[in-house]
């Protein structure tokens, strides 16, 4: 239909924005930080050789259930490293306890020998009473510890996710994802709620229970609150949720749509489309005081606003050159300047948190794929080729995407690296759609 319009009436194009908003929901049915050993990019990807030591117990009169707990947080921290693309993981070809060691001390040898530059080295200590988790990093060139800590083994994801972010700064000096969240609308009959899930998918938990669609989750700075668009009140509103306290309250409800809800990265305003005045537009709206302000005006359907990472730019989606294509305009509705050429179905626009990219959705060969291009204009790269993949959104270091895709049937999570490479399902459910990486909780 897109290639074939030659002139909408504005009546048939606020329809035509409720026919694809429709469409979409029914059939998707200790050291400082002196000690920084790696910067990492999209355009450089250098990892730093870290072996991983098997669990050491001699010292602790541990219990077995310690054991166990401490084992379990280390098989989690082991795949937060690994896919944090900042380690190239080097395990010894002996998971045997004391592997690696001479006499209770570090055999460097041994470990450079497997190619690796340091080495962490998990113990099970115990203090009185009480046993710890230590984790330790030895590096093997200077031969010295460059990084201690201890942790309760209680073979929480909690814990030991938060123990890959603190290794991962220490080594790198970057924020790492381990103890993010993905927020995503789940199927639940002819229902969608919105749901909770850690970055690899574990930790799952219901946000809503509104016996309604709730689609389109969006992340405040901060992450204790995520606007979003909901049907419970058998109309279009675009409602915010705080997590702490399970509170909800409207945020937008004009006449007409109100979808496509993103939060600027100063947390003050909101981006939004809304067709109260006839057509679908961009907006920007202060949460606190409703005050509006309109970006586009133009007889194209405008929507899915994602904003730049310094807040001073937006990147939406416009049919204005008779299909739909990527655009960029500043916070004042100016300078707006066409982005994507290539393909004659682009949608879905997700800005990076590095500033370089944006991820969207590109019809092709008839499927609906994830793909990159730089701000430029320039590099357009395909990264999703099996089924419909859609709704890309950024890992908060913007490393990563998470996705929906349809490649097993029903549409599920997947999550990849910046390059496509690495794709992988996080849910296995009747069906999610529309996720949205948020900060760490």
């Amino acid at each position: 239909m897109w290639e074939n319009k030659t002139l909408f009436t504005k009546d048939m194009k606020i329809k035509y924005v409720l026919l694809i908003l429709l469409s979409t929901i029914l059939c998707q049915n200790v050291f400082g930080q002196a000690d920084v050993y790696l910067k990492l990019s999209t355009s450089e990807r250098r990892q730093l050789e870290l072996g991983i030591a098997p669990l050491q117990t001699q010292d602790a009169k541990a219990s077995p259930e310690a054991a166990v707990n401490a084992q379990k947080m280390l098989d989690i921290i082991g795949d937060d490293l690994a896919f944090s693309l900042y380690f190239k993981l080097v395990y010894p070809p002996s998971l045997l306890e004391g592997y690696g060691l001479k006499k209770g001390q570090l055999d460097i040898g041994a470990w450079q020998m497997l190619g690796a530059r340091q080495v962490l080295i998990p113990e099970l200590k115990q203090y009185k009473k009480k046993t710890t988790l230590r984790l330790s990093v030895f590096d093997l060139g200077i031969q010295r510890q460059v990084f201690t800590k201890d942790f309760e083994p209680d073979g929480s994801r909690a814990t030991a996710h938060a123990a890959s972010d603190l290794i991962i700064k220490n080594l790198s000096g970057e924020n790492g994802v381990s103890s993010t969240k993905i927020a995503f609308s789940l199927k639940s009959g002819k229902n969608k709620e919105l749901m909770l899930a850690d970055y690899d998918g574990g930790g799952f938990r219901a946000l809503t229970n509104f016996n309604s669609i709730n689609i389109s989750p969006d992340w405040q700075p901060g992450g204790g609150v995520l606007a979003f668009v909901s049907f419970y009140r058998n109309r279009t509103d675009i409602v915010s949720l705080n997590l702490a306290s399970g509170k909800t309250a409207i945020i937008s409800q004009t006449e007409g749509l109100n979808t496509s809800p993103a939060w600027s990265p100063d947390g003050k305003s909101l981006a939004l489309t809304l067709s109260k005045d006839g057509n679908a537009e961009i907006y920007l709206m202060s949460p606190e005081t409703k005050e509006l302000r309109r970006l586009t005006n133009s007889w194209a359907i405008d929507c899915s606003p994602s904003w730049s990472p310094n807040g001073r730019e937006l990147v939406f989606n416009s049919d204005r050159p008779g299909s739909p294509q990527l655009y960029i305009m500043d916070t004042e509705g100016a300078n707006i300047r066409r982005l994507t050429y290539q393909g004659g179905y682009n949608t879905s626009p997700s800005w990076s948190p590095r500033g370089d990219k944006i991820a969207f959705v590109s019809r092709i060969d008839g499927r609906f794929q994830v793909c990159t291009i730089d701000i430029t204009g320039d590099n357009f790269v395909q990264l999703t080729y099996e089924g419909d993949n859609e709704d890309p959104s950024w890992s908060p270091d913007g490393l990563h995407l998470c996705f929906s895709s349809s490649r097993t049937g029903s549409h599920q999570i997947w999550r990849m690296h910046w390059d496509g490479s690495a794709q992988q399902a996080i849910t296995n459910n009747g069906g999610s759609y529309m996720p949205a990486w948020g900060p760490a909780q």
